[in-house]
């Protein structure tokens, strides 16, 4: 009978360190950060526990984990910017050590970021001061060409107003700058 109620009693213990996020993924992960349809932009990463640099896309840094949005705003050398928010999500050991009863693991790694993790990887969209979509270097043309009517999806316009509004928020472009491309892309439609 002591036998069993020891290896219940290890089993037990056992099941705690293993479930517990803390040990298993740790408070910090990498990710890949990479901006489209140009590369080369210089990017911030932001959430409640800090802010952290991709000095040149597609690159990588070490994020702490936190249980806030992470916010990464990028900016390149042509005068493009982009922002995105992404969101964490719980990690599987985190749920571990509630099923086992560790409570005060779960609250430790719930407070530390353990318990969260972003994507991987993470894409942000580029936008050109204009509003337009940036080409990649030497794709430039050599002689401004006359600007095209370019006409958009619904879904599409709809994608750039939210891109739009967000660099509005965030204070990357002005109010002025934002009425201007929000009635440009209203006009492609």
């Amino acid at each position: 009978m002591r036998t069993i109620l020891r290896a219940l009693l290890v089993c037990l213990l056992g099941s705690q360190v293993i479930a517990c996020a803390s040990i298993t993924s740790g408070t910090t992960q990498t990710v890949s950060v990479n901006t489209t349809p140009t590369a080369g932009a210089a990017c911030e990463l932001a959430n409640e526990k800090g802010t952290w640099q991709v000095p040149k896309t597609p690159g990588v840094t070490t994020i702490t984990r936190a249980y806030g949005d992470l916010v990464v705003t990028c900016s390149d050398p042509l005068g493009a910017d982009g922002a995105t928010t992404v969101q964490s999500g719980t990690v599987g050991a985190a749920f571990g050590n509630i099923v086992a009863g560790g409570i005060i693991g779960a609250a430790i790694d719930m407070s530390s970021g353990a318990a969260y993790e972003y994507p991987s990887a993470i894409t942000v969209s580029m936008v050109a001061k204009d509003g337009s979509m940036p080409t990649a270097p030497g794709l430039l043309p050599t002689q401004p060409s006359p600007a095209p009517i370019v006409r958009m999806s619904a879904e599409e316009a709809a994608g750039r107003l939210t891109q739009l509004r967000k660099l509005k928020e965030s204070g990357d472009i002005t109010e002025a700058e934002y009425q201007d491309k929000r009635n440009f892309i209203i006009s492609s439609l």
